[in-house]
């Protein structure tokens, strides 16, 4: 599962932020693509940012940012310095169990949002990783959703194998041979299953 799976849902999550906060919002993926943002990012979806962006600390240190770009020093050395038009930024990780598969970020473009940003950055570090969390639960449930998919229909085509082929001990071997594995792992997936 990646966050380009749910890129609508991503997206509807930026604008509802965006309306809140008043600031553009991102999320980019752990290749460091745009997938997702409202404002100035809307038009820059799908576009690869910088390896020497915060962005990539995020990433490598699985912590929360903020940058305030006139003290920032990966900022006085990245070179996408020169076309950047954001003033600060919040981001934090969105991970999926331990590992970070992306980054969602709120950024401000001009003084009045910056000084917002910064004047509650702990408040909305707090809400940007709530947001992160919902992205991630998303994706956690589909998927579970999908291996409860594959599980049911591989319990279903057990269960065509036994009503087919019986389920004493000599059948049992038709069943696993009919299904192209072990006589062991069968009996493993019809305890799982608890199939009758």
């Amino acid at each position: 599962m990646k966050l380009n799976d749910i890129t609508q849902y991503i997206q509807d999550i930026c604008q509802n932020i965006s309306n809140v906060l008043d600031v553009d919002v991102t999320v980019v993926s752990k290749d460091l693509f745009r997938i997702a943002g409202t404002g100035i990012f809307k038009d820059k979806i799908g576009d690869k940012i910088s390896e020497e962006a915060v962005y990539s600390n995020v990433l490598k240190s699985g912590n929360a940012y903020v940058i305030d770009k006139d003290i920032e020093n990966s900022c006085k050395v990245c070179s996408s310095r020169e076309h950047c038009k954001e003033l600060a930024d919040i981001c934090t990780p969105i991970k999926l169990g331990n590992e970070s598969i992306g980054i969602l970020g709120i950024a401000a473009f001009t003084e009045e949002q910056k000084q917002k940003i910064l004047s509650k950055d702990k408040e909305l570090r707090e809400f940007i990783s709530s947001m992160s969390d919902l992205i991630s639960f998303k994706l956690d449930e589909m998927y579970k959703e999908e291996i409860k998919t594959v599980e049911q229909l591989e319990k279903e085509e057990i269960e065509k194998a036994i009503k087919k082929y019986g389920s004493n001990t000599q059948e049992m071997k038709k069943v696993a041979e009919a299904l192209n594995i072990g006589i062991a792992t069968l009996y493993r997936k019809v305890k799982k299953y608890n199939i009758k």
